[in-house]
């Protein structure tokens, strides 16, 4: 898997033509016989088998990572780097969220139609849905968060495939080259444990927390069910041939019909005349609009609190992953590069090794 990054093939030329220069200053050493650059070659050949030991390691958890995070993502992300799975987990996510987004638009737009509509009776009028706007403005601030969501979720992607590119290919193998001179070996070290903490920790971590993209499609359908609801067509919603068709749309939508559906589906039409009159106008507009189904929801207002509740659950799972889970990963992340970046960054020579 790592011989695929240019990266590695970089720092393993790297360390390679180091190992040979500290081999021609101990040899120039003793040839001269100067003890100091005979030492110093010697201390830049340890650092040299250091490095060459640092690929080896890199290689090693790649490898191992790979095939433990395997088993965190189901499905189309099963396959890939650990990086590569994070980054299809928030492409699916993020499309997700705008099908939520679509049908939560279109779901407004239905409340925005009823919470519009007047009846006018010269002297007074009668706005029957208005109390809808209290719906409405939890569902347009729903809107509003679930737009920010798919912000981040898109810059946490983004982040993602910048990490995927250049972890390996840029980080690591410069980070390897400056460890390997005296000068600028601490911010070598730093660099070579920024790119295992990026490349490996940050999205492992992330990983753990649990996928939100099927409570947000479970919302969806909730809202589909509701838009696709002929019950709840905004147009036509009136049939100027029918004196009930108002009152018959009110009845249906505020679920006055709804404890008629029994009564009606068992009721023949010789013996419709025999039910009270409201489950006979009930009967009428229903048979006028299409057959009504057992099971099929006719309480408009029930349905846009389950629609609301539905949508609150997946925002906040959404934005547990989008926020809290790249914090919680980048706090580890931190913590794992400094404590790595002091041990790369030191002087691991024979002088240490001698006095431990």
């Amino acid at each position: 898997m790592t011989d695929s990054f240019v990266g590695v093939e970089i720092a393993v030329v790297v360390v390679t033509a180091s190992i040979v220069l500290a081999g021609i200053l101990v040899g120039l050493g003793r040839a001269l016989g100067y003890k100091r650059i005979e030492q110093f070659g010697l201390e830049e050949l340890v650092q040299s088998v250091i490095n060459a030991a640092i690929i080896g390691s890199f290689a090693a958890i790649i490898e191992l990572i790979g095939a433990v995070s395997s088993s965190l993502i189901t499905g189309a992300c099963s396959t890939g780097t650990v990086i590569e799975q994070l980054i299809c987990t928030m492409g699916s996510l993020n499309a997700a969220l705008f099908s939520l987004f679509q049908e939560l638009i279109r779901t407004l737009n239905i409340i925005g139609y009823y919470q519009s509509l007047s009846l006018d009776f010269g002297a007074f009028a009668i706005n029957p849905f208005v109390n809808l706007s209290s719906v409405s403005d939890a569902l347009s601030f729903q809107l509003l968060s679930l737009n920010a969501i798919m912000m981040l979720v898109e810059l946490n992607r983004q982040v993602a495939i910048f990490v995927g590119q250049n972890a390996l290919a840029l980080l690591f193998p410069v980070g390897l080259v400056l460890r390997t001179f005296f000068a600028t070996r601490k911010i070598g070290g730093f660099l070579i444990a920024l790119a295992l903490g990026l490349y490996v920790l940050y999205p492992v971590f992330i990983l753990v927390f649990p996928d939100p993209a099927p409570s947000v499609a479970n919302s969806t359908l909730v809202m589909v069910d509701f838009t696709n609801n002929s019950y709840y067509a905004a147009v036509p919603v009136i049939d100027l041939n029918d004196n009930y068709a108002i009152a018959g749309k009110m009845d249906v939508i505020s679920g006055r019909c709804a404890e008629y559906v029994d009564y009606i589906k068992q009721m023949n039409s010789s013996n419709l005349t025999n039910g009270t009159n409201l489950s006979s106008q009930c009967s009428a507009f229903m048979t006028q609009q299409q057959n009504l189904t057992h099971n099929q929801s006719l309480d408009m207002s029930g349905d846009l609190t389950m629609i609301s509740q539905s949508n609150s659950s997946s925002l906040a799972r959404s934005l547990l992953y989008a926020v809290i889970a790249p914090l919680f990963s980048l706090i580890i992340t931190i913590v794992f590069v400094r404590e790595l970046a002091t041990i790369l960054g030191s002087e691991i020579g024979l002088k240490t090794v001698a006095s431990i």
